[in-house]
């Protein structure tokens, strides 16, 4: 991916390759507030579809469609959603079935070595997806702070 891409526009490449489209995103009832994680926006995505009867969609295209959502609201209000990534201080959540999450701290202080860290204990617990945040404040659940990036079993790490 282009490294002069926002993140968002990085996103919906992602998106599009797992065959979503930007009609998902404008297409979605749902309006991402402040207090909104990826997985509560897959969550929240996933009631809409079934109150609406749609058929259900892959997993992979909800995260994706979620991670564009979420990305444009940080970056309509970077002040409120802002946090660089630093070295050392990285979290690793987890995305287990059903919607359940997991974080935990990555004893790596590398990019590169968290990754590779982070990866293997994607892997072990058996979860499709993963992602590696810079805690922002907040409270340090799933979901908080700035991405930095996200892993997919499909094709590996991304953003």
């Amino acid at each position: 991916m282009n490294s002069r891409q926002s993140s968002s526009e990085q996103f919906m490449q992602y998106l599009k390759s797992v065959g979503g489209s930007e009609a998902d995103v404008t297409g979605a009832s749902y309006v991402v507030s402040d207090g909104d994680t990826v997985e509560s926006v897959v969550s929240a995505l996933r009631m809409e579809q079934q109150q609406h009867g749609s058929a259900a969609r892959d997993p992979s295209v909800l995260h994706a469609l979620a991670q564009v959502m979420v990305s444009r609201r940080d970056e309509r209000d970077p002040g409120h959603h802002a946090g660089a990534s630093q070295p050392g201080q990285y979290q690793l959540d987890i995305h287990l079935s059903a919607g359940n999450s997991t974080r935990e701290s990555i004893p790596e202080k590398d990019i590169d070595d968290a990754k590779a860290w982070a990866r293997t204990r994607i892997e072990s617990q058996g979860a499709e997806f993963g992602a590696i945040y810079f805690p922002a404040g907040g409270d340090g659940a799933p979901g908080t702070g700035a991405l930095v990036s996200s892993y997919d079993r499909s094709v590996g790490w991304y953003r």
